[in-house]
């Protein structure tokens, strides 16, 4: 059995706490990546030893597959209730995929497991018609929700199916204790959604994807992870799925290895593209809405944004897919193509979760809870963004102070705006620095030194003043520059081929 963390044990204790005082459906709420699984494997093999009977409650068939991994992990005897998967009917522990449960329980070849205790992962989930049709054939056990988000977009409170709540440490508190990795997070572009309008709480699919599934603000995803990248595996989140192969073509293109997943793949295709993603074969993960939960890959060290969501819940789990510790991994990096950040928050502000026991109208949705804290600044020298004091407003990367015009801010009614952003003017060293490199790069690659001399000319408007400068060492700001140029080149191409 795994070794339980100390805010584990205190969990089990307060859940069972909860039971012993009469109550018998118990919300879990811990960050992705703290161990929900491990602590819901724990209570079910107290309760074998007790004689008691187990049943785990998944969505999704990788939710299932994890949840059998861990209990064979650990020794436990478990069956799976789910398609193409043998049962096992004997087994004191069934863990089930939901519509697999419901389609076959009134059937007469199925033999309804015996529940004591259920888990019901994803816990958020567990309004729905399937989940609630299951709770009802037992009415009469212990039942523990695991959730890192326990709101729904939808507006339907949770507090319809659980009793009490309790919450497994927070972001914050854990990345303090080692047990996930510190965030940082870039925002290079805020896109303007205001035109875009809500369906049930959120940017309205299509709308959304035409606005981001743009060749420009593709080819910037690509620019920006080269710039901020640093080579590190990474999950990209799109709106769409033609989104999510337009981005992993382009990086692609670029020289960056990159692949897609979509839940219209088959599962063998999937694994394939997880099993790439994992061995290092690719460094990109692109997809759409498939890998918000449930995933568990700890290598993963950078999170690419590029689908705004109204939806807190949502962000979290797409922030969440990289907070996980792994070997030689000091932190994760968030690239903000969404506005994500502006509109909720850092990850590690703590919200004020409740449990809502009254059906909103249409009209009249929960909102999501509001962080304590959400007045990110980003830096006009490297782009990061980060919560200054009322006493310092350096940035945490590079120290640059900004001043007050410098400052992208929040704005009235919720809506987003971008100040201009100050460039600092290169002086002549500069200047000199930056040819001087450029003719580094001419002699690696055997050009014409004209080719510095235009390339000069791109980034500051006209040709070096003086040209008698020694070849010095590229670095990495001049090799994003042309690096940039490169995809900039590349996609005014593929424009032209598309026109023929």
């Amino acid at each position: 059995m795994n070794q339980l963390r100390p805010y584990q044990v205190k969990a089990i204790e307060d859940i069972r706490h909860h039971f012993s005082k009469g109550k018998k459906r118990i919300l879990l709420v811990a960050p992705t990546g703290s161990g929900k699984t491990v602590i819901a494997s724990s209570m079910m093999q107290k309760a074998k030893e007790r004689s008691n009977f187990n049943l785990f409650v998944a969505h999704r068939r990788e939710l299932v597959m994890q949840c059998s991994r861990k209990l064979a992990e650990n020794e436990l005897n478990h069956g799976v209730i789910m398609a193409e998967k043998s049962p096992n009917a004997m087994a004191d522990v069934q863990i089930a995929s939901v519509q697999s449960f419901i389609a076959r329980k009134d059937r007469d070849d199925f033999i309804l497991p015996k529940a004591d205790f259920i888990v019901l992962d994803e816990a958020h989930r567990s309004v729905s018609g399937q989940f609630q049709k299951l709770l009802k054939v037992y009415p009469n056990a212990f039942i523990v929700g695991l959730t890192a988000t326990p709101c729904r977009t939808d507006g339907r409170g949770l507090g319809n199916v659980y009793e009490e709540i309790v919450e497994c440490g927070s972001i914050r508190e854990l990345t303090a204790q080692g047990y996930l990795v510190p965030n940082r997070i870039v925002a290079p572009s805020i896109p303007d959604l205001q035109k875009i309008r809500l369906v049930a709480g959120d940017y309205e699919k299509k709308a959304l994807d035409k606005k981001m599934n743009t060749t420009k603000l593709v080819g910037d995803l690509v620019t920006h992870w080269i710039k901020f990248g640093e080579n590190r595996p990474t999950v990209v989140f799109a709106t769409s799925i033609a989104h999510s192969k337009h981005i992993a073509n382009i990086f692609n293109q670029n020289g960056c290895p990159a692949g897609h997943i979509d839940s219209k793949m088959n599962e063998l295709d999937r694994e394939k593209q997880l099993h790439n993603i994992n061995n290092g074969k690719i460094k990109i993960l692109s997809n759409c809405q498939i890998l918000t939960e449930g995933w568990d890959q700890p290598k993963i060290s950078c999170v690419i944004i590029a689908r705004p969501t109204k939806s807190y819940p949502m962000y979290l789990q797409m922030i969440g897919r990289s907070l996980r510790p792994s070997p030689n991994k000091k932190n994760t990096l968030i690239i903000d193509h969404s506005g994500c950040v502006y509109e909720h928050g850092f990850p590690e502000d703590t919200p004020n979760w409740t449990l809502k026991t009254t059906k909103p109208k249409n009209k009249d949705r929960i909102k999501n809870p509001d962080p304590i804290e959400k007045q990110p600044f980003t830096c006009v020298q490297c782009d990061t963004v980060y919560k200054p004091t009322k006493d310092d407003y350096a940035c945490p990367n590079c120290s640059f102070v900004p001043t007050k015009k410098e400052r992208i801010v929040l704005v009235q009614q919720g809506r987003l705006v971008e100040l201009p952003k100050m460039k600092t003017r290169p002086n002549a060293n500069d200047k000199q620095d930056f040819y001087a490199q450029l003719l580094f790069y001419c002699r690696q690659k055997g050009y014409k030194e004209g080719w510095a001399s235009h390339t000069f000319k791109q980034k500051y408007g006209h040709f070096p003043h003086n040209k008698k400068t020694f070849p010095v060492a590229i670095g990495k700001d001049v090799m994003s520059f042309i690096q940039h140029l490169n995809i900039r080149r590349a996609k005014s191409r593929n424009m032209r081929e598309l026109n023929v």
